[in-house]
C-alpha cells in the first residue's frame, strides 16, 4: 500500500484463494481511483499474463516450501525489470530450507545483499538485482 501512496502502479498477488480478503484490504484503505490491483498469481504457472518490467518487487514471509523455491525464482526472474529491485522479508525457517533458498539458489541469478535483521525475530530483509542485464 505504501507504494501506492508515494505514486507507484501496485499490483498485488496472491494465489486465488486469497484475493478476497486481499480486495477488501485495498478498498478499504485505498482512496477510490487509486492504481492498485489485485491479481491472482501461482508461482511457475501464469507468471507470463504479467509484464516482465516491474521496478519494484516486494514479498513478505513467501520463502517457506522447498518444493516452491524454483517456482518462485522464476516467477521473480520474470517479473523483476533489467534495472529493477526485489525485496524479499522472510522469517528464516531451517526446518523449512529458508537459508537455503537465500544462500544459493537466489544467487545464482541475482545480486543479493541482507539489507536488514531482526535477530530477536529471526527475520531478514533481502535486496535482489540481476547479475546480468536482460535485453529491453
Amino acid at each position: 500500500m505504501t507504494s501506492w501512496f508515494i505514486g507507484g502502479d501496485v499490483t498485488i498477488t496472491d494465489l486465488p484463494l486469497a484475493l478476497e480478503q486481499i480486495q477488501g484490504n485495498v478498498q478499504a484503505n485505498v482512496p477510490a481511483g487509486g492504481r492498485a490491483q489485485v491479481r491472482a498469481l501461482s508461482w511457475g504457472i501464469d507468471q507470463h499474463v504479467f509484464p516482465g518490467d516491474y521496478d519494484l518487487v516486494l514479498g513478505a514471509d513467501i520463502v517457506y516450501l522447498e518444493s516452491t523455491f524454483p517456482l518462485l525464482l522464476g516467477t521473480l526472474q520474470h517479473l523483476c525489470g533489467p534495472h529493477g529491485t526485489i525485496y524479499l522479508a522472510s522469517k528464516m525457517r531451517e526446518e523449512h530450507g529458508t537459508e537455503s533458498f537465500f544462500q544459493y539458489l537466489l544467487p545464482q541469478h541475482f545480486q543479493l545483499e541482507l539489507a536488514q535483521r531482526d535477530e530477536d525475530e529471526n527475520v531478514n530483509i533481502y535486496r535482489a538485482r540481476h547479475r546480468e542485464r536482460r535485453p529491453v
